[in-house]
């Protein structure tokens, strides 16, 4: 199952291991603001209906550079089965290959 699908487990650790961490960071944020307003802390459950977890998430989220480079740099090493991006499980599929056909008159003679 690691082999096939290594890419994938990964990407769902880090996901929820980073989504872990901004509910428990955010929320800690969160109650000090509420004491600094006179208000009562809430428990982390609540916490993670709030606006300002929403927020923050979706702002973390829009980091697209940031995760765009991770998966690349994760796909050098990991693999997932039936993935385009992904190198081929088994070397012997290297060299199955099929190669191409010939190429269609109008693909060789090209557009206007």
């Amino acid at each position: 199952m690691w082999k096939r699908n290594g890419l994938s487990l990964v990407l769902l650790m880090l996901t929820l291991v980073f989504i872990v961490g901004q509910a428990v960071a955010g929320h800690h944020v969160h109650n000090q603001e509420l004491v600094e307003y006179g208000r009562a802390p809430i428990d982390l459950w609540h916490y993670l209906a709030t606006g300002h977890f929403v927020s923050a998430t979706f702002e973390n989220w829009e980091s697209e550079f940031l995760q765009m480079g991770m998966y690349v740099l994760l796909t050098v090493s990991l693999r997932q089965r039936g993935s385009a991006e992904s190198r081929p499980l088994d070397p012997a599929q290297e060299q199955n290959r099929v190669e191409p056909g010939p190429t269609p008159w109008p693909v060789r003679r090209g557009g206007p």
